[in-house]
């Protein structure tokens, strides 16, 4: 299998305005997970977004769409720290107007990705849902709604007029190789996309750390994101990785990888994005609401009957 390829458009630069996060030996912890993130005011459900399924509904090769958008949704999420909704980006679009930068249902760059939403910005994923097809870039497969009948009925689709949806731009993108600079990377900013070797995933079913055998000679051909790391009780190091075959694929989706190692390429060809934030991350209530809190199971026939009780002695 391969998934990678070079659009002859993908100039295969980067764009970088700040200093680079960097960390001294030890000051990062031996643990550390985005999708339940320790530290005051982050939620404790984590700061990733959906899981994704590239191969549905039929086979297209777009992990790099789909490793590349998975880190940069949870980005948005980390800066918009846990609002409800996510924000949830359009492999689709990509699919329909990328193909000379980002790539095909046939292979694609990570970099070319984080190019194209550079220049151009990306829609979310409620403006063009995925078909996992190769399209036309038109206005109609950019943002589309739809209205009555259904089908068999007539089709009745039109575009939506730019400027009544977002587009959300990034304002830095880059590479990043080797475990430190991918640690500090992961740690400070957000997960990143990597390039790694399929392979042996195809049939790796989860439930432990992937140590690849000490002869196996790997060769990048998909790429995934990286959303954290930690140390196995047996003491192995791991990556936590993020894939895109769906939640019933080893571990809800998401597998370790050995690292400080290399295994599998995953710490040769790494690309991050940093978000750049638009009125649109501001989309919860524009009042807030004085709503009860929740309550966890069990307790909750309690306090009925505790409200029933008051109620009655009134």
């Amino acid at each position: 299998m391969g998934e990678l390829a070079r659009p002859e458009g993908y100039r295969g630069g980067e764009e970088v305005r700040a200093p680079r996060p960097s960390a001294a030996p030890g000051e990062l912890p031996a643990c550390f997970d985005w999708r339940a993130p320790p530290g005051p005011g982050l939620p404790s459900q984590g700061l990733v977004t959906k899981d994704l399924n590239q191969h549905i509904p039929r086979y297209c090769g777009s992990c790099w769409a789909h490793g590349a958008l998975s880190a940069l949704a949870d980005r948005i999420k980390i800066l918009r720290k846990g609002a409800w909704p996510d924000i949830n980006l359009s492999v689709q679009v990509l699919l329909n107007c990328a193909k000379k930068v980002a790539g095909t249902c046939h292979g694609g760059s990570a970099g070319g990705v984080y190019q194209w939403v550079y220049d151009n910005g990306i829609p979310e994923d409620t403006c063009q849902e995925y078909v996992a097809r190769d399209g036309l870039c038109t206005a109609e497969n950019t943002c589309r709604d739809c209205s009555w009948p259904p089908p068999p009925g007539p089709r009745n689709c039109w575009a939506k007029p730019e400027g009544q949806f977002p587009r959300h731009f990034i304002s830095e993108y880059g590479k990043v190789s080797g475990e430190e600079a991918m640690l500090a990377e992961v740690f400070h900013r957000g997960p990143i996309a990597c390039e790694v070797d399929a392979n042996p995933l195809v049939n790796f079913t989860g439930g432990e750390v992937l140590v690849p055998p000490a002869d196996y000679e790997s060769e990048a051909n998909h790429i995934v994101s990286v959303a954290g790391w930690g140390v196995s009780e047996e003491g192995e190091k791991y990556w936590v990785v993020r894939n895109s075959w769906g939640t019933y694929w080893a571990d809800g989706g998401w597998f370790r990888l050995q690292r400080g190692t290399n295994a599998l390429q995953i710490e040769a060809n790494c690309h991050w994005a940093v978000p750049e934030p638009n009125d649109s991350y501001d989309r919860g209530a524009e009042e807030p609401l004085s709503c009860a809190a929740p309550v966890p199971v069990g307790e909750s026939d309690a306090l009925l009957n505790d409200g029933a009780g008051a109620v009655a002695a009134t």
